[in-house]
């Protein structure tokens, strides 16, 4: 798995610029099995928005996908869902999408994490800009990361019109916003619109439910954007109850992206109580440590009813947010390359490239046995988590 890696993890980038929390997590810190299977389930559809991956062709061959042994198997929260419409924003061309699922009434708008070099340059941008108030916010000094609110601009007017849409053809009952990385940023900014008191870019179901879920995502602005965030959740929540809103942030072990932009800089992450996934267990982190990014945890990999579990992917990572993502993209690019829906043999051809992908790995496992371990007592292992 970690051999093949050829995307960036941002290990490094933690190591060199955060140092861990004084905040030990434990036990008492573990979110519900039903809150980490919601999270999970949600970001299967963050992860195809990827900029590598084409939406429609997704949806196209849906079920093709979702078969054992194609690259979807085990994305089966994407089933049933109908892809309203993908888009590409006119800044950097990044990618996004809205779908729905008709079985629960939930409208799903996706972002895509940074796919091409141009975003990336725009990552890179992390000088202020101010960002612009409605009538009757009195707020001052509202600043977002120059970048991200160019890239978000860029997608805005699409990603609206799409929403738009889909909210005067269907019964929707829920509105979920996601992204992994830079789209959870896109995220943010996009439900920061949703949630503006007057001059709102749509017009709402009334009471319809809003949930913001970001995975790995940077700091997007100033303090004074956090107290927007915060005051438009709050006039939201009054008007349609507390029940209306949910915010969900996730933050992984050995992830240094959400470390970025720095705090130095005057930055700050929106979520009052975020997640730290490590080692296949989430927990809360407590509101005072809501800045930290980098955790130990004791003791580690231990389950809720106090039974030790396998520790999925122990080296963790910005790709690793439950599901390797990196190999999800590098089997979508095979299914592209071998003709995806438009050749006859299709299938077995990208059978067979998955096939020769796992023995290559298996192989290579085989020989590191003996320094691997699942339940984190490799020295490896213990190097990484320190």
């Amino acid at each position: 798995m970690y051999a093949s890696e050829k995307e960036e993890n941002f290990r490094w980038l933690l190591k060199l610029t955060t140092k861990k929390s004084n905040y030990v997590l434990s036990e008492k810190d573990l979110a519900s099995q039903d809150l980490q299977k919601e999270l999970s389930e949600i970001g299967q559809f963050a992860e195809v928005a990827h900029g590598s991956m084409d939406p429609e062709l997704v949806w196209a061959h849906l079920s093709d996908l979702l078969d054992d042994g194609f690259p979807l198997h085990g994305y089966a929260f994407l089933e049933g869902s109908e892809l309203v419409q993908a888009f590409k924003g006119t800044a950097a061309q990044l990618q996004g999408y809205v779908a729905f699922r008709p079985q629960t009434g939930q409208l799903i708008v996706a972002f895509s994490g940074t796919s091409n070099r141009m975003q990336a340059f725009n990552d890179t941008k992390a000088w202020k800009v101010s960002y612009p108030l409605t009538d009757g916010e009195a707020l001052s000094g509202v600043s977002v990361h120059s970048g991200f609110w160019s890239m978000y601009n860029g997608v805005k007017s699409a990603a609206f019109h799409a929403m738009d849409e889909a909210i005067r053809q269907r019964d929707v009952s829920e509105i979920i916003v996601t992204g992994h990385s830079l789209g959870g940023v896109m995220t943010q900014l996009c439900v920061l619109d949703l949630l503006k008191p007057s001059q709102q870019v749509i017009r709402l179901p009334f009471g319809v439910r809003i949930k913001c879920i970001t995975f790995g995502a940077p700091r997007a602005g100033n303090d004074a954007l956090v107290s927007c965030w915060k005051s438009r959740v709050e006039a939201y929540r009054k008007v349609h109850g507390n029940a209306a809103f949910t915010e969900w942030s996730v933050k992984a072990f050995n992830d240094g992206v959400p470390s970025m932009p720095s705090m130095m800089l005057g930055y700050r992450h929106f979520a009052d109580n975020p997640f730290f996934l490590f080692r296949g267990r989430l927990y809360q982190i407590p509101p005072s440590e809501k800045e930290a990014v980098n955790f130990g945890v004791d003791p580690p990999a231990v389950a809720q009813e106090g039974s030790v579990v396998p520790a999925e992917f122990p080296l963790g990572g910005h790709n690793y947010y439950g599901r390797d993502m990196e190999k999800l993209q590098r089997q979508m690019k095979w299914a592209s390359e071998v003709g995806l829906g438009s050749s006859e043999n299709w299938r077995d051809a990208l059978q067979q490239k998955i096939k020769e992908d796992d023995d290559r790995w298996k192989a290579k496992h085989t020989k590191r046995s003996s320094s691997f371990s699942l339940f984190g007592s490799s020295s490896k292992e213990k190097e990484a988590a320190a």
